[in-house]
């Protein structure tokens, strides 16, 4: 399991200010406490509120608030018939494994598919949980979705979840753009 010190909570952040500050190095993670998903929801919409109020204004963020808000919107029945797939394209799977380091999970399909089976906690991702990646993580889930095309991949009509794994798709890919806009904004605040 992978827990979260309340600044690592999932949660659907739209500022700048969560962007650029850096994961603190003393925090204390104890695997054996992971907080209860309700109060992980509380947290977060706590985290949300506080932050909101902030807004990054560039068109990576706008293009990051688009495919956040049209992936949170995605209906409960969509999400839980992605964890009865059977076939998965190698594309879309490639998907799902960064979606099981976001949740901290093994990344395997199973894995995946089986955080389908709660939608809430499946849409539980934001801006600030790409903040929290591991160097190596980040890399990763950079080198498998930069090949991938959302459109290709929702042109799969054979697939049945292949519109929710684009939606997917577009959200890592304007995750990692705006991190990476944030990470060089604040390079420049330091350089200055």
């Amino acid at each position: 399991t992978h827990t979260h010190t309340h600044a690592q909570v999932h949660t659907h952040t739209r500022t700048l200010e969560i962007m650029a500050t850096p994961a603190p190095s003393d925090a204390k993670v104890e695997p054996e406490k992971k907080m209860t998903k309700a109060k992980q929801r509380a947290a977060a919409d706590a985290f949300a509120d506080r932050m909101n109020s902030t807004p990054a204004t560039c068109d990576e963020a706008e293009v990051f608030r688009k495919v956040d808000d049209t992936f949170k919107e995605t209906n409960d029945d969509k999400i839980l018939a992605l964890s009865a797939e059977k076939d998965v394209p190698a594309n879309c799977r490639e998907v799902l494994e960064c979606w099981c380091i976001l949740h901290g999970v093994p990344v395997n399909l199973e894995e995946a598919l089986s955080l389908a089976k709660d939608p809430e906690d499946f849409r539980l991702v934001g801006q600030s949980t790409l903040n929290y990646l591991k160097p190596e993580e980040h890399a990763t889930i950079t080198e498998k979705v930069s090949p991938l095309d959302s459109k290709e991949i929702e042109a799969d009509t054979s697939f049945k979840s292949a519109g929710l794994v684009a939606s997917m798709l577009d959200w890592l890919k304007a995750g990692l753009a705006l991190n990476q806009w944030a990470k060089e904004m604040q390079a420049k605040g330091d350089a200055a």
